[in-house]
């Protein structure tokens, strides 16, 4: 007994065909044991038999654009086939195994899974909607309103619903599966992460006077944002991991670095920026605040170096 299995582009059962002898013949002709619609595999393609020692064996009925092994480049005439890697004629991929081949054990069942996935992704939903709030709060400066509040969380709600509901349609046309819950969970992680940077990037600007945060805080939302972007491709298909890596590593660095550039030149015109752009609470402020007593001391000792300055440039503009 034979069966043949024609497979997606994903690798997944589209039909199996039973072949009750010891030889099958494929291909898009009607007189074929297995029928193919593809209009690059041969009338008469693949020959299935068994040789002297039983064993199944695909051999090519010398077709135009031949037979080859799932990911390889190499032609060939005939091969002894395990059932494990499948066949590709034409643009089909092809799955050949006997009867008696033997299939993994069956998975268990983990019912709880779907309850835990959606207690988790409501968890980490509240989680990031109540560090907004905080966030809100904290920089409140004058009377509270609601829409202060309700701005900022429908904004990201928004945001985060259309950027998930993309990735899950790009993973239902891919992979067959929309997986809503795992994009959305990646886009919520995303969203507290480059969150929980910002704030801690501001309290070092404020509370600490390092603005080396702030200043690179673009580059940590890039970072963020290939990182998101790498998960989601992996929650489609593991397929290429390295490739979509290397790719989105390689964006991620152009970005990077176009936008230092950018950053650069702007410098260069306008100034670089010293002031923290939004105020803490005093008590977040870290660094000891100087007296009025030490500010104009410094202020003194800088006048007294200016004019010393000022009196070495004269001296030296002096004629001789």
């Amino acid at each position: 007994m034979i069966w043949v299995e024609i497979l997606s582009r994903h690798r997944d059962v589209v039909s199996r065909v039973r072949i009750a002898g010891d030889e099958a013949t494929i291909g898009r002709g009607y007189d074929n044991d297995v029928i193919v619609d593809d209009p690059y595999v041969a009338a008469h393609h693949l020959l299935i038999l068994r040789d002297e020692a039983g064993q199944l064996v695909a051999k090519d009925l010398g077709s135009v654009n031949g037979t080859f092994l799932d990911g390889s480049k190499s032609r060939i005439t005939q091969l002894a086939i395990d059932g494990g890697k499948p066949l590709r004629i034409g643009q089909t991929l092809l799955r050949i195994r006997t009867g008696d081949y033997a299939v993994e054990s069956e998975r268990k069942v983990l019912a709880e899974r779907g309850t835990l996935s959606t207690v988790m992704v409501a968890a980490m939903t509240v989680i990031v909607l109540a560090f907004i709030v905080l966030r809100v709060w904290l920089a409140q400066t004058g009377e509270p309103r609601l829409s202060h509040y309700m701005t900022p969380l429908l904004t990201m709600t928004g945001v985060v619903l259309v950027w998930v509901g993309i990735w899950a349609l790009v993973s239902r046309l891919l992979a067959g599966r929309s997986q809503f819950l795992h994009n959305l969970m990646i886009a919520l992680v995303a969203v507290l992460v480059s969150l929980l940077y910002n704030e801690l990037a501001k309290y070092s600007a404020f509370g600490l006077t390092w603005r080396v945060p702030v200043d690179y805080e673009y580059a940590a939302t890039w970072l963020v944002l290939a990182a998101a972007c790498f998960l989601h491709l992996r929650a489609i298909s593991a397929r290429g991991i390295w490739l979509k890596g290397t790719i989105v590593g390689a964006l991620t660095v152009l970005a990077i670095g176009v936008q230092t550039l950018q950053r650069s030149e702007a410098f260069s015109d306008l100034g670089r920026r010293t002031t923290a752009r939004l105020l803490l609470p005093p008590a977040f402020r870290t660094v000891p605040l100087r007296t009025p007593d030490a500010f104009f001391a410094n202020v003194a000792g800088l006048k007294a170096s200016l004019d010393a300055d000022r009196r070495q440039v004269k001296h030296s503009e002096r004629p001789r």
